[in-house]
């Protein structure tokens, strides 16, 4: 009877030593508050933190964008593998993943020794129609233990928060004499942005990398939010006429606008541009028409002189009201420097440098009367030239910030 005893007792000790070790190879992720997500078995636990908070959340509202800084932290008093991950579906017009920069950590399956961290750059855009809210979880176990996925839980995607193709960034600054002057990008007192700005200003110089072997400098027409509007420094093409068959603008820039089209064809490094001259909206309208006032001299594009088919390109011209809105007009040097810099007579009316031949460039817009179309001269100012004049065209093409 005592050795039956001793058998039963012998297991029942076993039985529980067994049930302690089990106990200890698996933790899951539970959410135990609003802004608390933790990881338990008995007395083990580990936590996550959103900038600091703990919580297991990232929410944002519409129209903006944020990187956080998630940290994961094993609270447990041994070693622990850890796999975070998200919870459901990603909205549509929202991009969500890690950013990957030196220092900071991937999320990805880990070991953590006792009060271990890691840390991870996490980025969140909502271009949504609404706020979003972006559930965070973390799968636990021992360190010699595989992990797997809750079933609505998804790995964390990497996401690009910045175009690479971005060589430089230079603030723009024209006035003579300042210790920070700035028209071209490369001047000895240029200040080059150390962080890519939040917003940029029109005039704001880039180097950018328009295919793998080509780098080229452009300044920023408009910050759109996502993308970047930019145009050439530098005429892209020379010497062309806006229609080469007759002295008529209500044909349209199709001699000019397929060029350019060509020459920039190899841009891969740009977005595609859909647009219908006559349809499409630049900055505040769509009329490819545009007039000066008798008496006021001031430019208007109040209706369509012609139209033209939807188009796909790689660039185009820019637009009579973009220019207006970047404070061109018909008076002397009215335009900012960058916008006329590089024509051929430039520097007599505070340019700095002179290019080529042209003495203007080509906008998009026809210019009454019929014969003539809209162009922006190496006078600062804003005019017209008959269609079968020569004169250059400059890129303007769209860029992920």
């Amino acid at each position: 009877m005592k050795k039956i005893f001793l058998i039963i007792l012998m297991g029942i000790i076993i039985s529980g030593v067994v049930l302690m070790y089990s106990s200890f190879a698996l933790f899951s992720a539970n959410q135990i508050s609003k802004s608390v997500i933790t990881i338990k078995v008995g007395t083990m636990n580990g936590t996550l933190k959103v900038d600091g908070t703990t919580t297991n959340k990232l929410t944002l509202e519409k129209g903006k964008k944020q990187t956080f800084t998630v940290t994961l932290e094993n609270l447990n008093t041994i070693e622990g593998k850890f796999l975070p991950y998200y919870i459901g579906n990603i909205p549509d017009g929202v991009t969500f993943g890690y950013l990957e920069a030196t220092g900071i950590d991937l999320p990805i399956e880990t070991n953590l020794n006792k009060n271990g961290k890691k840390t991870y750059s996490i980025y969140l855009e909502n271009n949504s129609s609404s706020s979003v809210t972006i559930n965070l979880g973390v799968q636990g176990g021992l360190s010699n233990q595989p992990l797997s996925l809750p079933s609505n839980g998804h790995m964390i995607p990497q996401t690009i928060k910045e175009n690479k193709n971005i060589s430089n960034i230079w603030k723009y600054d024209q006035t003579s004499g300042s210790s920070t002057f700035c028209v071209t990008g490369e001047e000895t007192t240029c200040v080059e942005y150390a962080e890519k700005p939040e917003t940029y200003e029109p005039g704001t110089i880039i180097k950018y990398k328009v295919n793998p072997t080509t780098e080229k400098y452009f300044h920023v027409i408009s910050d759109d939010g996502d993308t970047l509007t930019l145009q050439q420094r530098e005429n892209t093409v020379a010497e062309v006429m806006w229609y080469a068959e007759s002295k008529d603008s209500r044909k349209g820039p199709i001699t000019v606008l397929p060029m350019l089209e060509e020459t920039t064809k190899d841009w891969v490094n740009v977005l595609d541009q859909t647009y219908t001259l006559g349809t499409t909206v630049f900055k505040d309208n769509a009329f490819t028409g545009c007039k000066k006032d008798d008496t006021t001299y001031v430019y208007s594009c109040t209706t369509n002189t012609y139209t033209l088919g939807e188009r796909t390109a790689k660039a185009r011209m820019l637009s009579m009201q973009e220019a207006l809105s970047l404070g061109c007009n018909s008076s002397f040097q009215s335009c900012p420097v960058w916008m006329y810099n590089y024509l051929s007579s430039s520097t007599n009316y505070g340019g700095t440098v002179n290019e080529g031949k042209g003495y203007a460039y080509w906008l998009m817009n026809a210019y009454y009367p019929y014969t003539y179309a809209c162009h922006l001269n190496y006078l600062g100012t804003l005019s017209g030239s008959a269609t079968t004049v020569t004169q250059g065209a400059r890129a303007v093409v769209k860029i992920k910030k």
